[in-house]
């Protein structure tokens, strides 16, 4: 016996000396990090008169008179609803590495569409609901448009963006975007404003004002990213030292930046920030909120009107029946100063 044990020792020695060594995983690729500079500024808005009110949608006591060939394509041929959503924005919609599941606030909303559409209740694990991840920069792309389809066309890359049928993703409603990408949105399910966030020490930093010189990010082709470039230009008149807007393809990666003192502030919806500080409570949240306010929508193309008309009529229910409040106090109640939900506002 002792024969036998000194052999399988032996064997076992052997067999580690001989073991290949464990192969090394690359290094993850940093998220790209343009200085505004020399990232084009975004498209301006058209005259008033063209675009009063994109927040005003279409009535859904409407579709009862019209055809239905969007929603009727979605329920009986697809038998599938294809969601855009922003899976790493917690609070709005981040998917449970556990689980598996997606949860947030715009995955209430996205689930309740789903379950009206098909007539049951539907998870997010349910074949009739696909959710696809869209990095903020891209997020309209995946609509189709006219102009959406044009642009695919004439753009090699933005070919490879799925096709979805509506996107839920914090999407502010602009004038720019419905003429850039030719959307109509939803009657709005939320209003937020703008906030800064800094990592902890930062005492000197109250508003963007404090920032000359200094990094601040915001998510690629957002109204955040916007606003941040009409600060800097208004500082370089002021003959101020300006801040450096910094872009990024998804405004996530913004908090992996300022983790890493790459930048040292992230401008962009405080509800957004709420969750990122979930995230890393060694992160600070400002009280700072810009003056001014603007509403989410759900953007869907302008040639879907009967679907426009039908998710209007899903919200509607939802703030009769209370559930978009409940929701809406469940995924933000950490944030004292969130503003109220939005009534909605119709053309027709």
């Amino acid at each position: 016996m002792r024969v036998l044990l000194a052999v399988m020792a032996m064997m076992l020695v052997l067999s580690g000396c001989t073991a290949p060594e464990p192969v090394a995983r690359p290094n993850r690729t940093p998220p790209t990090v343009e200085p505004l500079d020399f990232v084009a500024d975004p498209k301006p808005s058209p005259p008033v008169e063209q675009c009063p009110d994109p927040g005003r949608s279409l009535n859904p006591a409407g579709l009862a008179r019209i055809q239905t060939p969007t929603v009727n394509r979605i329920r009986n041929d697809d038998k599938r609803l294809v969601v855009g959503v922003s899976q790493t924005a917690p609070l709005f919609s981040r998917r449970d590495l556990t689980t598996g599941k997606a949860t947030g606030y715009e995955v209430d909303i996205v689930r309740r569409l789903a379950q009206e559409l098909f007539g049951e209740p539907i998870d997010t694990n349910d074949p009739r609901l696909r959710l696809v991840s869209l990095p903020t920069g891209g997020r309209l792309n995946a609509l189709d448009t006219a102009k959406n389809r044009a642009a695919r066309e004439a753009t090699p890359k933005l070919k490879d963006i799925p096709v979805v049928d509506m996107v839920i993703a914090d999407v502010s409603i602009t004038c720019a975007r419905v003429q850039t990408y030719g959307l109509r949105y939803s009657a709005p399910y939320l209003t937020t404003n703008t906030g800064l966030m800094v990592r902890q020490g930062d005492h000197d930093v109250h508003s963007p004002e404090d920032l000359g010189g200094r990094k601040v990010c915001s998510g690629s082709g957002t109204t955040n990213s916007d606003e941040m470039i009409e600060i800097r230009d208004r500082q370089r008149a002021e003959q101020k030292t300006p801040v450096i807007p910094v872009s990024v393809n998804d405004t996530s990666e913004c908090l992996m930046l300022l983790q890493r003192g790459q930048v040292d502030a992230i401008y962009t919806d405080v509800l957004i920030l709420a969750g990122f500080l979930l995230q890393d409570p060694t992160t600070v949240l400002l009280p700072y909120r810009d003056p001014g306010a603007g509403e989410a929508g759900i953007a869907i193309s302008d040639e879907d009107t009967d679907l426009v008309r039908f998710v209007n009529g899903v919200l509607d229910k939802m703030r009769a029946d209370g559930s978009l409040q409940a929701s809406y106090d469940k995924w933000f109640k950490t944030v004292d100063t969130r503003r109220p939900i939005p009534p909605s506002r119709y053309v027709d």
